[in-house]
């Protein structure tokens, strides 16, 4: 058991590497300065000037340079100062990052909280009235583009209706309130709600088709006691394991919502300083939400690994 979390620490560690090599790369493939989207002076600047400040923040050496520097001072704990505003890329993250996991916390609540009886109510009958209409109702929501959806929210419920704000945190710092929180919610949870009710109906089915249950049904059990006897015992696990894989895509799914609704989180932290090509931003930005999926993914494989017995062996 402790090799494989070592080993899959290892392969994370590597791909999160790997992840930051990329947008480094990409970022870098921009034509002129970085200096030159961040700083409108700098264009003033002369030439000796120009070399000067490009000097300072290294942009002058060759990337695989720049790259070593930043892993250099990331092992040491400093994720560099944000070319925009030279504040510590470590404070903007700590500063953003309560909103964005108040944002996903509340959207995988909602998520279980209803999907688990939307899929066993489908399960339960499967082909019935309530399994199909179910089906079409979830595979529409995810079929919908959380931006358009977001969009359209906002028109609906903000600027027709008035009932809720259409975008902001509500003039807080921290976790915005709970009324400009509701529609970026929303918006992080039906897409999710969709996958994970078919996937517990689909798991609540063919948990209820084992030997084990055939046995409870000659016994003389119902449906609905078979399935919470023996049906949610059974599946639990690929459950806890689809939860884990949710945590990335959620994160992921945070940056269009928290940029709709301007939401000051790691998401709109990330496309801002894409915009502004602010380097040691969007490095630490990635890492963070590299080791968020990381730690999912752990999640998942160790759940997995603790309730059956021959992957361990494995």
């Amino acid at each position: 058991m402790l090799r494989r979390v070592v080993t899959r620490l290892a392969t994370g560690v590597l791909t999160l590497l790997l992840v930051t090599v990329l947008v480094f790369g990409l970022i870098q493939l921009a034509p002129g300065s970085p200096l030159a989207a961040t700083d409108d002076g700098f264009r003033s600047l002369s030439a000796a000037d120009r070399a000067a400040l490009e000097a300072y923040y290294g942009f002058d050496q060759p990337l695989r340079v720049q790259y070593v520097s930043w892993l250099g001072r990331l092992l040491r704990g400093d994720l560099g100062h944000s070319i925009r505003d030279r504040r510590p890329v470590a404070d903007k993250i700590i500063e953003r990052l309560p909103v964005t996991l108040s944002l996903n916390a509340l959207a995988l609540f909602f998520i279980v909280a209803l999907s688990v009886p939307i899929g066993a109510a489908a399960a339960l009958n499967p082909g019935s009235i309530t399994d199909r209409w179910s089906g079409t109702a979830t595979y529409l929501l995810y079929a919908i583009p959380v931006f358009w959806a977001a969009l359209l929210l906002q028109r609906l419920f903000a600027v027709r209706l008035g009932w809720l704000p259409l975008y902001g945190s509500g003039g807080v710092t921290g976790i915005p309130r709970f009324a400009n929180m509701v529609l970026p919610v929303v918006c992080l949870t039906y897409g999710g709600l969709a996958y994970v009710s078919r996937f517990v109906r689909t798991n609540l089915i063919e948990s209820t088709r084992l030997e084990t249950v055939l046995s409870a049904r000659a016994r003389g059990l119902t449906p609905l006691a078979i399935l919470v006897r023996h049906g949610f015992r059974l599946a639990v696990v690929p459950m806890l394991t689809l939860a884990g894989f949710l945590i990335p895509a959620l994160f992921a799914g945070s940056v269009i919502v928290e940029t709709v609704f301007q939401l000051p989180g790691l998401g709109w932290l990330f496309i801002d300083a894409a915009y502004q090509r602010d380097i040691p931003v969007l490095l630490g930005v990635t890492l963070i939400s590299g080791a968020a999926a990381l730690v999912g993914i752990l999640f998942a494989d160790v759940t997995y690994a603790l309730a059956d017995p021959r992957v361990r062996r494995g």
